[in-house]
């Protein structure tokens, strides 16, 4: 079920004052009668012309979805194709946007390198 939006109340507002000066004829206004009759027109288009393209948006917006997906899979493929083919510790990945295999952190190292926060702690002895 499609929601009706807000302003279609003003345009049915508008229909009935159309349509009474229409049924009266009421000699004085019939030239603003025109003018608001062709306006609720034109605006009966645009309204029409915003709702096709709302529908274009969201299948272009389903299209980019489907693109993107098919794109990082084959951006995960070459990738991968990349590791294989250099090597996965190549300092070469850099130029592509990948980060080398540099190894682990053995239990010795994270030991022996202290923490900043440690570090700034300690005062620096005065001399």
């Amino acid at each position: 079920m499609s929601r009706v939006p807000l302003y279609m109340h003003k345009v049915a507002g508008w229909e009935v004052t159309n349509t009474g000066l229409t049924a009266n004829q009421v000699e004085r206004l019939e030239g603003h009668r025109v003018e608001l009759e062709e306006k609720m027109v034109l605006f009966k288009d645009l309204t029409a012309q915003h709702a096709a393209l709302t529908t274009s948006k969201q299948e272009v917006a389903k299209r980019m979805q489907a693109l993107f997906r098919e794109v990082e899979t084959l951006a995960a493929f070459i990738r991968a194709g990349l590791r294989q083919h250099y090597g996965k510790d190549s300092e070469q990945l850099i130029q592509y946007g990948l980060q080398p295999f540099r190894g682990f952190r053995t239990a010795e190292e994270k030991a022996a390198k202290p923490k900043k926060s440690e570090a700034s702690a300690e005062p620096t002895p005065a001399s």
